[in-house]
């Protein structure tokens, strides 16, 4: 019924402007529904939209991986093999060297691509796979006195990037764990960002709270929390600097349930990537009993609404804080562009937050 009226009232217009093909007949004009928000939607069901359509570009980088381990995920979600085939399909130039996966110029960002071929040994039992993500762990150990990794910035997007790929990987080297390079990494970058009240400012030269780079610091210390094993030695240093963190969060949370791209500039606004991020780390932090069910259930399920709220039907997403890299003003990280539209970064992290919600929807219910 709606068809019929759009199509209708376009043919009046056309009628009305006197508008007529070469032929002189009517022209029609074809009006397309605006996508509409997912506000509301399951989990599963955004997650299937977002799985669907990102990543865009299939580089080596983090946020196509993000991408990737999700579908994985998700196809364990739903039994539904279907969605390991895309990861598969984009992963498989970079396995079969096609495309080096180690390439100059060597980033840490770009490394940490490497994450979703660790998982995919884990959900599709890729060990080829799995052999890539080791030796780009190797790579990027440290290689002289003092250096936390290799290829490191000082920004919190590395506490995300190294920690994503450590964290995963058993082993090392039989000089350098994994795990005591991370261990080091995290507490090493607490004690340089992390302010007093909780939240992180970005780098030593961007003293700011900016929101993604809240993220990457909560996402970081979340995964090695998650992966590595529960007599990990330096376990409860870094569940201390995760719950000084959330707690801070809390704090700071908009009346909408989202997050601010300075999170503790009022003015500053409602930003996507920061909210996905800290809902995924929340809610994994709910699942795993290191923070309050009673107390963080409610900030998560208000955080997920504005996830929710943020990705349209089609996968687009709005609200999105462009790529950033470290800026001395708080001017800077406010006036970064915004994307509302289609973007593999917003993307990822919202697939991720609705795999996380739908992981912990489903430990509460016992499924």
């Amino acid at each position: 019924m709606r068809f019929r009226a759009v199509v209708g009232v376009a043919a009046a217009l056309v009628g009305v402007s006197g508008l007529s093909s070469s032929h002189g007949t009517l022209g029609l004009v074809w009006a397309r529904q605006a996508p509409q928000s997912m506000a509301g939607r399951p989990p599963l069901d955004i997650a299937r939209v977002l799985a669907a359509k990102y990543p865009a570009q299939p580089i080596m980088s983090y946020i196509p991986a993000l991408a990737w381990s999700g579908s994985f995920r998700l196809a364990v979600l739903t039994g539904e093999d279907r969605w390991r085939e895309k990861p598969r399909a984009e992963m498989e130039a970079f396995l079969s060297g096609k495309t080096p996966a180690i390439a100059e110029p060597y980033r840490l960002t770009s490394l940490a691509g490497h994450l979703a071929f660790a998982d995919a040994e884990q959900f599709d039992g890729n060990r080829a796979a799995g052999t890539l993500a080791r030796k780009a762990a190797l790579f990027i150990l440290p290689d002289q006195p003092g250096m936390d990794v290799r290829f490191a910035t000082g920004w919190t997007d590395d506490m995300f990037m190294a920690s994503a790929l450590l964290s995963r990987l058993p082993g090392g080297t039989n000089t350098v764990p994994f795990s005591a390079t991370l261990a080091k990494l995290l507490t090493s970058y607490a004690t340089r960002l992390q302010r007093g009240d909780g939240l992180f400012i970005h780098s030593a030269d961007g003293p700011h709270a900016w929101g993604r780079g809240n993220g990457f610091a909560l996402l970081g210390v979340t995964e090695a929390l998650t992966h590595l094993p529960a007599d990990w030695p330096d376990r409860p240093g870094v569940l201390a600097i995760y719950r000084k963190h959330v707690a801070a969060l809390a704090t700071h949370q908009s009346d909408d349930g989202s997050w601010r791209q300075v999170v503790d500039e009022p003015t500053s606004y409602r930003e996507l990537t920061v909210t996905a991020m800290t809902v995924a780390a929340l809610s994994r932090g709910v699942a795993r009993g290191w923070i309050d069910r009673a107390t963080y259930q409610p900030i998560v399920d208000r955080g997920w609404a504005a996830v929710a709220a943020r990705v349209m039907d089609d996968g687009t997403v709005r609200d999105v804080c462009s790529g950033t890299g470290s800026g001395p003003t708080k001017e800077y990280y406010l006036n970064r562009p915004v994307v509302n539209g289609a973007d593999d970064r917003g993307g990822a992290m919202a697939l991720l937050a609705a795999i996380e919600v739908e992981s912990l929807r489903r430990q509460r219910s016992g499924r």
